[in-house]
């Protein structure tokens, strides 16, 4: 977690990419799908959001509890599954940072983003883009499982996650009746050949 604060493909470039994205968010009530040790919970509350944070790890829920701004509403949560104890159209913005390539299928969180969503409520997320992921992939239209080596303070470590052709990206969005309003493919000055991340912005609609 602390390694995702620091290292340059988040810090640098991801991140600022999406908080720019952000938009007005002072009074909104947000979701955090996905917070992980709670960087964006921490910068959208002290934007004077309203922030629940959601996390699979029990441990990064209490980072999140111990570490970040008072306030945040933070709890155990799998996105594979539905929020049953979130209702219907109260939150105003769903923010998803490098999550939703970690699961296999999309229907459930996108369903479920959608439906917490009042009228006119964004989500916004980012991805792995799939000029990243495509060449560890067997054939880029298929969804599926790859590994990568990552090295992590001097440390390699084996990562799994799903490589997604654009197609399925969109129409998973698109799928959950979602209107798409814009993508991004943030640059980065050492990686001009390809983007890593892809930014997704979604509204649902009036």
């Amino acid at each position: 977690m602390r390694h995702s604060q620091l290292n340059p493909m988040n810090a640098g470039y991801e991140r600022p990419a999406m908080y720019a994205l952000l938009g007005e968010v002072g009074g909104a009530r947000v979701l955090d799908a996905g917070c992980a040790g709670g960087a964006y919970s921490t910068h959208l509350a002290a934007l004077g959001a309203q922030v629940i944070a959601v996390d699979c790890s029990a441990a990064m829920v209490e980072i999140v509890r111990s570490d970040c701004a008072q306030g945040i509403d933070a709890r155990k949560h799998d996105l594979g599954e539905p929020m049953t104890w979130l209702g219907d159209g109260v939150i105003d913005l769903v923010v998803s940072s490098l999550t939703l390539h970690y699961l296999r299928a999309w229907d459930v969180p996108l369903k479920e983003f959608f439906r917490v969503l009042r009228p006119g409520g964004r989500l916004l997320f980012s991805t792995h883009h799939p000029a990243m992921t495509a060449p560890l992939a067997s054939s880029y239209f298929d969804t599926v499982l790859v590994r990568d080596i990552w090295d992590v303070c001097a440390e390699r470590y084996q990562v799994h996650f799903y490589h997604r052709p654009l197609q399925a990206i969109l129409s998973s969005v698109l799928g959950a009746r979602f209107q798409l309003t814009a993508l991004h493919e943030p640059q980065l000055q050492h990686v001009p050949e390809q983007p890593w991340f892809l930014i997704v912005e979604a509204v649902r609609p009036v």
